[in-house]
């Protein structure tokens, strides 16, 4: 049986494949029928006929994309479905076994008020901190992906982290866990577009106290934080 972390490899992989067919497949369906039309007329065909016969090739290319559509649904659900918690013991158990090394800790170091902001789009982190700024909410660092963030976590120890979900090298979720491994008492807000109670229910259990959803209202991070942090 394929481990979790495998499995979802395979998955993404083949997402990739069918996103990368559909594009050409919906680029073609876009620009094909005046060349159709063309090679049909220069043929012989009537006018009537050679749009007959571009429409009916134009058809094969429609049900093309609507199947490649559909496989890519069923491989969503799949994905969905498949419990990150569970996928993040796989990985540590892949890692663990090839090396065993003393588990890092904060120790005794404090918590430093402010906040972490951890998004891979730069409109996004300046839009956080700019609305925390205005609310005089101290923001200590910003980071463009997981495994950054947990390299500044590490470094500054804020007491809060704004985390999206969907980012490069380290998603997230695995980021949140890793930050929960070495500080178990971290506060994550984890931050994203998709609001599924799936998604809520699998931050929760990684370890995240709340969950903002995207496009941020500026009143509710504001508030959100300001509780987090004690302040009214």
């Amino acid at each position: 049986m394929k481990s979790f972390a495998v499995q979802v490899e395979e998955i993404n992989q083949e997402i990739n494949i069918r996103l990368e067919n559909l594009k050409d497949a919906t680029e073609k369906f876009k620009s094909e029928r005046p060349r159709l039309l063309e090679s049909f007329l220069n043929e012989g065909f009537r006018a009537d006929i050679a749009e007959q016969k571009a429409d009916a090739e134009l058809t094969k290319i429609k049900h093309k994309i609507e199947s490649i559509g559909k496989e890519l649904d069923k491989m969503l659900i799949i994905l969905k479905n498949i419990d990150p918690i569970k996928i993040k013991a796989e990985k540590d158990k892949i890692v663990g076994a090839g090396r065993r090394q003393p588990k890092e800790t904060i120790g005794d170091r404090k918590h430093t008020t402010g906040v972490l902001i951890v998004d891979d789009a730069t409109i996004m982190r300046e839009l956080i901190r700019n609305t925390l700024a205005a609310n005089k909410i101290p923001v200590l660092g910003e980071a463009e992906n997981g495994k950054l963030a947990l390299e500044k976590y590490k470094e500054i120890l804020p007491e809060l982290v704004i985390m999206d979900i969907d980012m490069p090298e380290m998603d997230g979720f695995e980021a949140l866990a890793e930050i929960k491994a070495f500080d178990p008492e971290a506060k994550v807000v984890m931050c994203s577009q998709v609001s599924k109670q799936s998604t809520v229910d699998d931050a929760i259990k990684l370890g995240a106290i709340n969950f903002i959803v995207k496009p941020i209202k500026a009143d509710i991070l504001v508030g959100t934080v300001n509780k987090i942090l004690g302040k009214k």
